[in-house]
This record gives structure tokens, C-alpha cells and sequence, in this order.
């Protein structure tokens, strides 16, 4: 858990620096395009500051209430960060708007290309440690936060492209159109990491992918006649549950070895924090049953 908490705060101080950096060349030069970025910024500490809440009840071990333990919780945090995305975006779009009908536009770009520049050498380096750390340890809120913080990079992208060509052409509507297109795109980036968090409160099965090789590594096991009741979930922590249909003979010993063994070829498909349960069925002794799907 220490490794997450560390990402988390390394993206905070990022996004305290750009909030910072970001507010104060925007009401100097008087950008929408930077003030929206900064807003977006501080919406970013805000987030990932809960992020840390949420990372270390997910870690708290079983209890008697949350029997299976709490890492759940990681899906509600993605759901929350991303209706804050959409909420930030929202608000980006109606300050644009706003500003564009009273007629106020920007004068000094050149002071904010200044200050972008740097800032997204540091939003780049950003999200190349979140996603590292998230690729490790398999979080799914330092998964939605290298998202998150991926989006600013393009919103950065954006904000510099525009400064450029309001300095460029003297154009101050360029920064209201800009202003209102990255705020749909941070929108719409959002309905990721938001559908991801559903996903995971609703135990929503493996990859495709994943659940085809578990089916052939079943199949393809000699010691067991067939195989039912095949359900699996995602997350952090994966589950694959099923029924395995066994010779009646079997003993005690070989039907643990056998757990051992499909254990192992599981946990080598989806990764060694998958959860394998697996109940031993004997076959009737009169007949021998088909394979069952």
C-alpha cells in the first residue's frame, strides 16, 4: 500500500504546483483556456487526496462486517473521480461560454507559454510513474489517476496550442473554442474510468480473452471428466469459482493436489492475486458425464 500512497502524493504535488502556476498566469495574462486548466488542476488535488482515502481502507484486511474485505471500495473511488471529471468539465464549459458573452479575452500568451511548457514536461513524468506503479500493484484508482492526469496531458497539449495561436494571429476567441473542446473531451475521457468503477461494483466477469484460456486449461486437464458452474469476476482481486467433476475414487490427497494444480495454471492466466475456488463433484459410477460448459 505504501507504494500507492507515495503515486497518490507524488500526483497531489504535481497537481498543487500546476494549480498554482497555472491560476496565477491566467488571471495575469487573462486566459480562459489557463484559468479552466488551473481549475482543473486544483479539481485534480482534491481527487487524488481521496484517492489516498480510498487506497487505505481498500488494504484493510477482513472483518466481521466485510467478510471478503474492502478493496471494493476502489470501484467507488473511480466512479467518484470520474463524475468529478465530468462535473470540472461542465464548469469549464460555462465559464467559457460566460466570459465569450461578455467579450473578455486574454493579452499576454506569451506568459502563458512560458509557464505550460515546464508544467507538462512534469504532468508527462507524472503519469509515467502512476502507471508504472498501477501496472505493479494492479490498483484500479492509480489506474483511473494515470487516466486522469493523461487527460491533463492533453488539456496541457491544448492550453499550449492555444496561447500559441491567440500570440500567433491575436485571435482571442481561439481560446473560448479550445476552452469548451477540452472540457467535452475531459468528459468523455471520464465515462472510462466511471464505467470501470461500475464494473467493479458489479462483478463483472474476466476479460473474454482470459475466460477462453481458463475454459482450455480445464479442458485440457486429465484428471477431471468435466466442469460447471464456471464464473469468474474482475477487479483487484480477481475470482474464478467452478465445480469440477472428478472420478469417484479419487482420494483426499489427490483432490487437494489437484486444487494445487488448477490453482497454479489460474493464477498463471490472471495473475497471482486471483482468488481460485473449486469444488470436487464425483461422477456417478454407472456412467461417465460429457464435458459441460
Amino acid at each position: 500500500m505504501k507504494r500507492e500512497v507515495r503515486a497518490v502524493q507524488v500526483a497531489m504535488a504535481n497537481a498543487i504546483v500546476g494549480a498554482v502556476a497555472k491560476f496565477a498566469a491566467g488571471i495575469a495574462s487573462g486566459s480562459m483556456a489557463l484559468l479552466s486548466s488551473a481549475a482543473d488542476s486544483l479539481g485534480d488535488l482534491f481527487v487524488s487526496a481521496a484517492n489516498i482515502v480510498v487506497l487505505r481502507v481498500s488494504h484493510r484486511a477482513p472483518d466481521a462486517a466485510y467478510n471478503y474485505g474492502h478493496a471494493k471500495i476502489e470501484g467507488l473511488g473511480a466512479m467518484f473521480e470520474g463524475g468529478f471529471i465530468c462535473a470540472a468539465g461542465g464548469f469549464i464549459i460555462y465559464q467559457a461560454i460566460a466570459r465569450a458573452i461578455a467579450g473578455e479575452t486574454g493579452h499576454d500568451s506569451f506568459l502563458g507559454i512560458v509557464v505550460m511548457l515546464p508544467l507538462l514536461g512534469l504532468t508527462l513524468a507524472t503519469v509515467a510513474y502512476l502507471r508504472r506503479v498501477a501496472r505493479e500493484t494492479g490498483s484500479l484508482v492509480l489506474k483511473a489517476d494515470a487516466l486522469h492526469y493523461t487527460v491533463d496531458i492533453w488539456t496541457n497539449l491544448g492550453v499550449l496550442a492555444t496561447l500559441i495561436l491567440v500570440e500567433l494571429t491575436g485571435e482571442p476567441r481561439i481560446d473560448t473554442v479550445v476552452s469548451i473542446a477540452l472540457a467535452l473531451y475531459l468528459m468523455y475521457s471520464a465515462t472510462t474510468i466511471i464505467r470501470e468503477g461500475f464494473d467493479v461494483i458489479m462483478d463483472r466477469s474476466l476479460d473474454p480473452a482470459l475466460v477462453v484460456e481458463l475454459r482450455q486449461l480445464l479442458i485440457a486437464c486429465d484428471k477431471i471428466e468435466s466442469f460447471h458452474d464456471f464464473k469468474t469476476r474482475g477487479g483487484k482481486l480477481p475470482v474464478v469459482d467452478f465445480h469440477v467433476v472428478v472420478d469417484p475414487d479419487m482420494t483426499t490427497r489427490a483432490a487437494h493436489d489437484l486444487f494445487l494444480e488448477l490453482q497454479a495454471g489460474v493464477r498463471a492466466i490472471v495473475g497471482p492475486a486471483t482468488k481460485v475456488l473449486v469444488h470436487v463433484d464425483p461422477a456417478p459410477r454407472e456412467s461417465r458425464s460429457g464435458w459441460l460448459h
